[in-house]
């Protein structure tokens, strides 16, 4: 069937023409890339979990004092008192790179590197990893939360904790092993954040910045 006047084919199907003419024409290479913006990244989970009608990724560098978390937390919270909506309406990412990722971490590294002060919170222990309350990391997961932790941070995080000794390659590469293994059950370490937040919202995703 003739398509009508004036409407726009599917992106997938258009692309795929065009790939096909491109390769008509000897360039495979150019027909090659078609797939690009379609295709998961290898070994990433979280795009798969974007399966809510309302998509939204909030990005923080700093800790804000958790505003990060603040209003995930809000934002499913309208949905519901609002709007009616269920949780599993909307599929909300948390986004953590820079200092911010320290809110991920439990109480044995933020009591080993200082953490606490250094971030601003009273306490020697990370209040997002408490056993209970309403704006902490499983409280957020059991609504549905993603959260993501970059990856390049973590490899660069010992020039900012590490201060009792030089910070060589190796003291890097051990400070980023002890760090992942003291992340939260669940989150998941993406190589860039910033990387993540195109790819988030080429998948539809709406993005907040938290600081």
């Amino acid at each position: 069937m003739r398509e009508a006047i004036g409407q726009v084919p599917p992106r997938r199907g258009f692309l795929g023409q065009l790939a096909g003419a491109l390769a008509g024409l000897g360039l495979p290479g150019i027909a090659g890339a078609q797939a690009v913006g379609d295709r998961e990244p290898t070994g990433e989970q979280w795009p798969a979990r974007l399966t809510g009608r309302h998509k939204l990724i909030i990005q923080s560098h700093e800790p804000a004092e958790g505003l990060a978390f603040g209003w995930a937390r809000n934002f499913l919270d309208a949905q519901r008192d609002a709007y009616g909506l269920a949780d599993r309406d909307s599929s909300v990412v948390i986004g953590l790179q820079g200092k911010a990722v320290a809110m991920y971490l439990d109480d044995a590294m933020w009591a080993k590197y200082g953490m606490g002060p250094a971030l601003g919170f009273a306490g020697p222990a990370n209040p997002f990893r408490a056993t209970s309350g309403m704006l902490t990391l499983a409280a957020l997961q059991a609504r549905g939360v993603i959260l993501l932790a970059c990856g390049n941070t973590l490899k660069r995080a010992a020039s900012r904790w590490v201060k009792d000794r030089p910070v060589t390659p190796e003291v890097s590469a051990a400070f980023e092993t002890e760090a992942r293994a003291a992340l939260a059950p669940g989150v998941e370490v993406v190589p860039a954040m910033v990387t993540t937040l195109v790819m988030a919202q080429e998948r539809g995703c709406r993005y907040i910045y938290a600081g």
